[in-house]
């Protein structure tokens, strides 16, 4: 070739092999790349099932590094939307009990609701949650009526139903379950969830267990119970924050006069450390220490709902900071005036036995789900109530739970729940299905809500003012001794 002509153009490269199957061959990426940047962002149930493609990818779908990444970006994602709530509800099927999620919303277009799970076995009516928002994941399902637990993930399905445990001993008449109160935490220094039961057994006698759900099995906790820490209990659930558990023990509700007097306990809040498994008492807030009626967690600190709504037409919320702190001071959160709110609103905050807050805020203002699977935001700048969510836009509510409530914060996780071995008299797991249905928003504004599903049973009625009764009269006694 002369110096003259054109350079050759360079020869194409030589054709690969074709695939068996006559595909162009695909650049595969690396399972690190396709754990950590793709899967932290499907839908936790959608996980369980790829831990089924291979061994590497079940380890590393199971770890606990993929449990913190993918909590890590839903967290950033969560950020910019509004909060995500989950209720339950009978299911289709008799006896049967569903679980949906929903977004909050102040727009007139709600969100429609996402059927998480059903369980088929499980009754809606003998249903109480562990509070109102999962710990790490995890949510802890009580049947008084059975005295079975079960610890559930809602976005997956996976769960695991508690051995049998001892009875508990049951409450006077007009109680509406037995001395009793379990709660999910968690153990930061054992890496696991444990379920801690307090209670009075048929001996009369105060115990309190754990089960951890890796280590297995009901032991007797460390410490030993205070005298009389069951008596006021009647089945709700203690509240889990900073690694302590808090009971409200209100022996008013189960004993009157002489009873109530001997059982009563020196402070009504108690704490148990899951560090150290020491017992201790704390001081309500010191003004409104007769009228503390419920304990719950609200931005990360023990809040008391200070509920006179029948007395005075007030609500009053007051936090506790969690940590180390040596003494933590009580400070007053919110004072709601019921009379100084529009008449619909009024009249709605009215209706519950039971207003509680939900575990977080949301854009400055209180998110509040009371026993009538409603949901209310209240601005404390503003002094004022939106309502944000209601069951009755999507299907008939259920009745007015007795225990708590049938709404709690959702959190999306991939929290995997250990398997046991069953033996003995172990009635095995549940009937649990993953949801695959939505239901639409059906209406039900301040204008057409129906009168006749907030209405409670007359024996529901009749404890509540027998309670409440109970309760003054013994105010009015203490404050004139």
């Amino acid at each position: 070739m002369s110096a003259s002509e054109p350079d050759a153009a360079p020869a194409p490269p030589r054709p690969s092999r074709r695939p068996r199957h006559g595909h162009e061959a695909v650049p595969s990426l690396p399972d690190e790349v396709i754990v950590e940047h793709i899967l932290t962002r499907v839908p936790a149930a959608a996980t369980v099932r790829f831990r089924a493609v291979c061994r590497r990818w079940r380890a590393a779908l199971t770890s606990d590094h993929f449990v913190q990444a993918y909590q890590a970006v839903r967290r950033a994602a969560a950020l910019l939307q509004p909060p995500e709530i989950f209720f339950f509800a009978p299911g289709a099927a008799a006896g049967s009990t569903s679980f949906y999620s929903s977004r909050l919303t102040q727009e007139d277009a709600s969100s429609p609701a996402r059927e998480l799970v059903t369980v088929g076995d499980l009754r809606a009516s003998d249903l109480v949650l562990s509070g109102t928002k999962p710990c790490r994941g995890l949510t802890l399902l009580y049947q008084p009526g059975e005295c079975a637990y079960h610890v559930c993930n809602l976005s997956t399905g996976e769960h695991v139903s508690l051995p049998p445990c001892a009875l508990a001993m049951s409450v006077q008449v007009y109680g509406p379950c037995v001395l009793s109160s379990t709660g999910l935490g968690f153990h930061p220094a054992a890496g696991e969830h444990i379920v801690v039961r307090l209670f009075e057994d048929w001996g009369k006698q105060q115990r309190c267990e754990v089960y951890g759900l890796r280590s297995g099995g009901w032991r007797p906790l460390a410490g030993l119970a205070p005298p009389h820490a069951a008596k006021g209990l009647d089945g709700r659930p203690p509240v889990f924050v900073d690694g302590h558990f808090y009971w409200h023990i209100y022996t008013t509700t189960n004993f009157s006069g002489s009873e109530e007097q001997l059982y009563r306990t020196p402070e009504p809040i108690l704490s148990l450390s899951v560090d150290t498994e020491r017992f201790g008492w704390v001081r309500p807030p010191a003004e409104r220490a007769r009228h503390v009626f419920h304990l719950a967690e609200l931005d990360g600190q023990l809040c008391a709902a200070v509920d006179t709504r029948l007395v005075d037409g007030r609500y009053e919320l007051w936090v506790r900071p969690a940590g180390p702190t040596a003494a933590p001071s009580w400070s007053l959160c919110c004072r709601i005036s019921l009379a100084s709110l529009p008449r619909p609103m009024r009249e709605a905050l009215s209706r519950g036995f039971r207003v509680l807050p939900l575990a977080c805020s949301w854009a400055g203002k209180i998110l509040l789900a009371t026993s009538c699977h409603e949901v209310y935001a209240y601005d404390p700048e503003r002094n004022s109530v939106d309502r944000v969510f209601s069951v009755r836009e999507y299907m008939d509510a259920p009745r007015e739970p007795e225990l708590l409530l049938n709404i709690a914060m959702h959190e999306e996780t991939v929290t995997g729940v250990p398997c046991r071995i069953l033996a003995g008299d172990d009635v095995g797991n549940l009937k649990m299905k993953l949801g695959r249905t939505t239901v639409a928003r059906q209406g039900g504004g301040p204008s057409d809500w129906r009168t006749r599903d907030l209405t409670v049973t007359g024996q529901q009625q009749v404890q509540r003012m027998l309670s409440f009764a109970v309760a003054v009269f013994h105010d009015i006694v203490n404050n004139h001794n």
